[in-house]
């Protein structure tokens, strides 16, 4: 078997902080991302048109397998390929790496307030497994009828390896083999576009900013990033606004849309292209366009007055305000537990000079 590589193309580690390909750990978001179309808009468009080519049945099990086993797919370690990657899968004792997702369960902080299970209760039984996860997460986190269907696998790891690696290989396969190729010259000329950048005069947030273009909500994320030994991003064509997060290696990986920073050395028209088309998606609505000017007119506006305001659905506003967010068009603060939005003028007037400068006027 090939072995793992710590990357292709990074930043010298002279800093906490690098910049690289993470081939399994973008294919992993992209696959997930095939099971928020719903829930997430301005995706990229691989995204929205191979989630259109799936049958309901495919779209079914492809939410199962992704949300059900997420954390046994979940790489612990950054890989040279997805193949490589779903090859160590097929590889591993199914047993370990069942008891990898349930370990990775019960790493995570207790949502309720007494820890009662060990793993030979959780597998004990569907409802101890179900009451598990509950205490594990959110109630509203849990779907139940995924998960009940999930155990039948859980207590049958090689059954559920099967599943998990023919999945993903047929995926790789029949969608992701040919993006990735397509797309990899350009998240190439990204990675390099920041290996030029002086980390080590940056602390956490302000690289995150610099590299993302979007700034973290400092509250949740400032002792997950002093947790970490390092801070890792890889670019994506796929992800839209948003940001992909996760940890491996002790570090905390993030998946950014693929662009160029505002002092580039390098010239990637495309690059640009892509982050201007992201951006202009965000404004591409009508009713996203009604949502800023209701904020623009009040000042600073909270979710529910803009329900009411604009007579819209929670479900509609939530997603409307979820882009327009990410985009960087807002910025979210709580008051008194209601989450409330203003304009980020400057993140406006950034995007009519970036398509200034990308037309050359």
């Amino acid at each position: 078997m090939v072995p793992p590589i710590d990357s292709f193309i990074e930043t010298p580690a002279r800093t906490r902080i690098r910049v690289g390909l993470a081939p399994v750990q973008n294919a992993i978001q992209s696959l997930l991302l095939l099971t928020k179309t719903k829930e997430l808009s301005g995706l990229g468009d691989w995204v929205i048109n191979t989630a259109h080519q799936l049958s309901p049945e495919e779209r079914k099990m492809h939410y199962r397998v992704m949300i059900a086993f997420y954390h046994a797919i979940l790489p612990e370690q950054r890989w040279s390929s997805f193949p490589v990657y779903i090859q160590h899968l097929e590889e591993m004792d199914p047993v370990v790496l069942r008891d990898k997702m349930i370990n990775s369960y019960f790493k995570l902080s207790l949502k309720k307030e007494t820890d009662n299970f060990t793993k030979d209760t959780v597998l004990g039984s569907e409802e101890n497994y179900i009451a598990f996860l509950k205490e594990r997460f959110d109630d509203s986190h849990i779907d139940e009828e995924l998960e009940r269907w999930a155990y039948g696998y859980v207590v049958d790891p090689p059954a559920m390896q099967k599943l998990i690696t023919s999945h993903l290989k047929r995926y790789w396969d029949d969608y992701l083999s040919t993006e990735w190729e397509r797309t990899l010259p350009t998240l190439k000329k990204a990675v390099k576009a920041f290996q030029h950048a002086d980390f080590s005069q940056m602390d956490d947030f302000q690289a995150v900013e610099y590299v993302t273009g979007q700034t973290l909500d400092a509250e949740f994320w400032e002792n997950k990033c002093q947790e970490s030994d390092g801070l890792f991003f890889a670019p994506s064509l796929h992800v839209g606004p948003y940001l992909g997060k996760y940890f491996e290696d002790d570090q905390l990986g993030f998946i950014f849309g693929a662009r160029l920073p505002n002092d580039a050395p390098i010239y990637a028209p495309e690059l640009s292209q892509a982050e201007i088309y992201v951006r202009l998606s965000a404004l591409a609505d009508e009713t996203r366009l009604q949502i800023l000017r209701h904020i623009g007119d009040q000042g600073e506006s909270c979710s529910t007055e803009i329900i009411e305001s604009l007579d819209l659905s929670q479900s509609a506003t939530s997603r409307h305000l979820t882009q327009l967010t990410a985009a960087g068009y807002l910025i979210a603060r709580r008051i008194e537990g209601a989450k409330c939005y203003r304009l980020d003028k400057e993140r406006i007037a950034n995007t009519l000079d970036t398509i200034k400068v990308f037309l050359a006027l």
